[in-house]
């Protein structure tokens, strides 16, 4: 080998003992990590600066090393290429192969192979870094001049040597930053800042927020306990067209805010949460922001609250509006709110303003307080990005080395913004979960928007015996508004070419309709048409309330000139893992538009329709709820800070069912018409009133409209029948479908009933269940329900008997024997029922709340307390069960405990007089009254003249 090459050698052989050196080090560095090994791989969620330096060399040291050996290969090729054969040229031929094989999945793993799908590529490397070695040992000893045991002794020394030195370095580095870690966030705790996670309030009232917290009254907390950079939320970002945007739009949706630097990796998932409401959840929304500014301009008083919070922070003085508007900065303006900006005057056309919910507003969020929601959730602002050169503008050298660091070790990165928790439904319960309290609203605590309870109390989440029907598997909240979306654009979290959606898909089609985004508006009411909802015009009942027809699916029913017909329409919610409609009900908007029309076409009769100035008829069925204040007026501007009661709430539970009566007379000139009813279940949001209070309120956020815009109207489900008018004498028997699922249509229509009250056909509905589905519980369960509800006990267990025969042992008839031997007074019966539904349903609220009430009712004072406790962790806001501890700790003459548990029943408690408030608004309203009773009938004329 001539000098030169031989220097060339020597050279390649000292950047491969480097190399090995540092390779040796990254695996066990990796496998540390694996066996959680944290002296020497630090902490999950932390990636030292150290290792990041290894990682890149090892980067740097494969291209040099790469490009060496490929100089030594084609001068040494000269040499010995006419060796055709011989065992050193075959392994030298292997290292060549080796190394492009080296080079190329290295470079791989540099742009993709950090994705669960390429993870191969990783391991295809390291396998070949081994074998590359053995190949390398191969052809040294079949050479010409081979490699003697010193050399190579010395070459193994080396490598250990430096592995064990980089070793060495690595733990004092992370030693060294676990305490520097731990001194900076004790210093910051230290500092007199008001209450971080480490030392917030958790006495009575639960999830009820210290005034001294800088985030009051939201519960949201930091781990430092004080207000972070807003660049944490919003990675610092502040595209130029932002202003520009928002002052000739009124706000801005073609530059997403804090995303830039994820976009680069997770194409797929910042596309899909470009389109989303949590995108444009602050003030780029311009409903939110109308509402939201309503409450900051309030003039209302403070109270001792606010008060107490003033003395703390002097600045806030005089401004109590903004201070009770940071209650829905936690969830809305995270980027304004935590940076401390809240209380002070918010500049609509600023980056923070325009941020809403970023990518890291939620991955940041490392634990959950409670269950009480509110925002109730704490940010980790200890360690920012840890990954060099953070900041880095995207296409740079910086963030190209940024993302190779991510890439070689995202266990870190995971770790950090993927929580467990992230996957269960109690995550989304932290902002979908609200209540108001005396510091915001000047009055008492009221439950607003509850999506998780609904889901959690229901069949769908597998904790509710009671429910109607029980679905096969538990459903989370992310099964439904994350689904699994195909990922085309690369994403590195794909899974077999899928995400997780970011879109977060729901009922919002105001958001998409004011930004003129067609796809997103459209992929909202697909998804409110998938399987969401149904509607069945099941029944025709004459004045008498015999049945023309029931459960029938064709044309051909008759009914009778002169007859007064009631037509029974079902709505069930089929899909929906919470109740239609969920949300923000004082302001959303969904009914049932009913048409009859004539043989030509002509609408006879409507119920539901939209004026021309797009008010809704006041007499439709609704699916909303209406609030007053305290001089009984109705909410209608989102202020809920003013709500004193409810006029109604009608809402469709989980597996459950509405019904709607149209009720009407058939005159005699119709005789011989064929008539078509159509019952659609349609959706808008907002409601009229409420488009036209936020447009007037923030015209500045609807520059692309001269009036309030004209919102979509949405169909979700819609049944339709044609029914002939004929004379007495000749009507038909009653008609009824015989399709396999018609057992389930009398089913819902017998809950509707239920609910409603009208055991008598319910009683009837339910029969037809057991005919025509013996083999099911359903029917003779349902009866036994009926039964209950008629105090009729004997008749209950007769049912109940008859459901064991059935399926015996079932969880779900033994909640219904637990309610009635409670019933009964047989109180040991009772228990044992509700422990065996305890033993399929740990989660039932309603089975704890109904053991506790039994035991106490047989003096078991402590397994009382402890049953309630168990209904507290699953909802600590539950008064019933405060209200029944209060009794047992008074039975047991523990005055001090009863006191407490009395405060909390009180805190909790429904303020019974203030439904006198409603009735004016129902007396000034009689479709707001109709839709406050219990069965609902809407009488309509038919017009005669055609």
């Amino acid at each position: 080998m001539p000098a030169g090459l031989s220097r060339l050698h020597a050279a390649v052989l000292t950047l491969a003992a480097v190399m090995c050196a540092d390779s040796f080090f990254l695996l066990v560095v990796r496998f540390a990590g694996t066996a959680e090994f944290e002296s020497l791989a630090g902490v999950e969620t932390t990636i030292p600066r150290f290792f990041q330096a290894a990682v890149l060399l090892h980067t740097a040291l494969g291209l040099t090393l790469a490009f060496g050996a490929l100089v030594f290969f084609v001068s040494h090729l000269r040499v010995v290429w006419r060796r055709r054969g011989s065992a050193s040229v075959m392994s030298g031929s292997l290292l060549l192969a080796g190394s492009t094989t080296l080079v190329l999945t290295g470079l791989f793993i540099l742009t993709d192979a950090a994705s669960r799908e390429n993870r191969w590529v990783w391991w295809l490397h390291v396998l070949c870094a081994g074998l590359m070695v053995a190949t390398y040992l191969r052809h040294r000893f079949t050479s010409v001049s081979k490699l003697t045991p010193a050399s190579l002794r010395r070459f193994g020394l080396a490598v250990a040597g430096g592995g064990i030195a980089l070793m060495l370095v690595q733990a004092f580095v992370v030693r060294e930053s676990r305490q520097t870690a731990e001194a900076r966030l004790a210093l910051e705790l230290g500092h007199d800042s008001g209450p971080g996670s480490k030392n917030r309030v958790a006495t009575f009232p639960v999830g009820f927020v210290d005034p001294e917290s800088p985030f009051f009254p939201s519960p949201v907390t930091t781990t430092s306990g004080w207000y972070l950079p807003p660049r944490i939320i919003t990675r610092g970002e502040s595209p130029p067209g932002v202003a520009e945007e928002v002052r000739q739009v009124g706000f801005a949706a073609s530059e997403p805010i804090g995303a830039s630097a994820c976009a680069r990796c997770h194409q797929d998932v910042v596309a899909q949460w470009e389109t989303s409401a949590h995108r444009f959840a602050s003030m780029n929304n311009p409903f939110y922001a109308a509402a939201a500014n309503l409450l900051r301009d309030s003039s209302a008083s403070g109270n001792e609250w606010i008060e107490r919070h003033v003395q703390r922070f002097p600045a806030a003085s005089g401004r109590e509006g903004p201070i009770k508007s940071k209650w829905c900065g936690g969830c809305h303006d995270p980027s304004i709110m935590l940076a401390g900006d809240m209380a002070a005057d918010i500049a609509p056309e600023t980056s923070e303003a325009q941020a809403g919910l970023t990518c890291l507003a939620c991955h940041l969020i490392d634990s959950l307080h409670d269950r009480t929601g509110n925002g109730n959730y704490n940010i980790a602002d200890d360690i920012e990005d840890q990954y060099i050169f953070p900041n880095s503008a995207d296409g740079s050298v910086g963030a190209f080395l940024h993302d190779a660091a991510i890439k070689a070790k995202p266990t870190a990165h995971r770790a950090r913004m993927i929580k467990p928790f992230f996957r269960n439904s109690e995550y989304c319960a932290t902002c979908h979960k609200v209540s108001l309290s005396p510091p915001i609203n000047d009055y008492r605590w009221l439950r607003g928007q509850n999506e998780f309870d609904a889901w959690d109390d229901s069949g769908v989440s597998l904790n509710a015996s009671r429910t109607f029907y029980l679905p096969p598997v538990k459903r989370e909240c992310q099964h439904c508004h994350m689904p699994l979306e195909a990922a085309p654009l690369g994403d590195v979290a794909a899974n077999n070419g899928f995400v997780r959606s970011h879109r977060f898909l729901a009922a919002n089609t105001a958001l998409p309709f004011v930004r003129d985004d067609s796809e997103t508006q459209g992929r909202t009411e697909g998804f409110l048409r998938e399987g969401k909802l149904s509607v069945d015009i099941f029944a025709l009942r004459s004045a008498a309330g015999a049945p023309y027809a029931m459960a029938f699916d064709w044309d051909g029913a008759r009914v009778t000139v002169g007859d007064r017909v009631t037509v029974d329409v079902i709505v069930r919610n089929l899909g929906v893992g919470h109740t239609f409609p969920g949300g923000t009900n004082d302001s959303n908007e969904g009914w049932l538009e009913f048409t009859i029309r004539d043989r030509a076409g002509n609408a006879v009769a409507t119920s539901g329709f939209v004026e021309g100035n797009g008010d809704l008829d006041p007499m439709a069925h609704m699916y909303n709820s209406v609030m007053v204040d305290a001089n009984g007026q109705p909410i209608l501007r989102r202020d809920t800070q003013n709500a004193r009661a409810t006029v109604y709430a009608n809402v469709i539970g989980p597996g459950s069912a509405d019904l709607a009566h149209y009720q009407f007379e058939i005159p005699e000139n119709f005789e011989g018409q064929d008539l078509t009813i159509t019952a659609r279940l349609l959706w808008r949001k907002f409601n009229r009133a409420y488009t036209e209070f936020a447009f007037a309120y923030n015209p500045d956020g609807f520059k692309n409209f001269d009036e309030a815009p004209e919102l979509p109207i949405s169909e979700i489900a819609a049944d339709t029948v044609t029914v002939t008018v004929g004379r007495e004498e000749t009507a038909p028997d009653p008609m009824e479908s015989n399709r396999p699922e018609t057992w389930m249509r009398f089913n819902d229509y017998g809950i509707g009933l239920l609910l409603e009250g009208d055991t008598r056909l319910a009683t009837m509905a339910f029969e037809r269940v057991v005919e025509l589905s013996p083999d099911r519980i359903d029917g003779p369960l349902n009866l036994a329900r009926v039964a209950i509800t008629d105090g009729n006990v004997e008749a209950a267990y007769e049912y109940l008997l008859r459901s064991e025969a059935v399926s015996t042992g079932d969880a779900r008839a033994a909640w219904v024997w637990g309610v009635v031997l409670q019933e009964d007074g047989r109180y040991e019966e009772a228990a044992m029922a509700y422990r065996r539904v305890l033993e399929e349903f740990p989660g039932d609220r309603a089975a704890w709340r109904n053991l506790g009430r039994t035991l106490y009712l047989n003096a078991e004072y402590v397994s009382a307390i402890e049953a309630f406790e168990r209904v507290l962790v699953i909802d600590p806001e539950d008064r019933v069960s405060h209200y029944h501890q209060m009794l047992c700790y008074r039975a047991m003459g523990r005055e001090d405990a009863a006191d407490l548990a009395e405060a909390a029943y009180k805190y909790y408690s429904i303020d019974e007089t203030a439904q006198s408030l409603t009735q004016r608004h129902r007396l000034e309203n009689p479709g707001a009254n109709l839709m406050a009773q219990r069965i609902r009938i809407h009488r309509l004329a038919l017009e005669t003249s055609r």
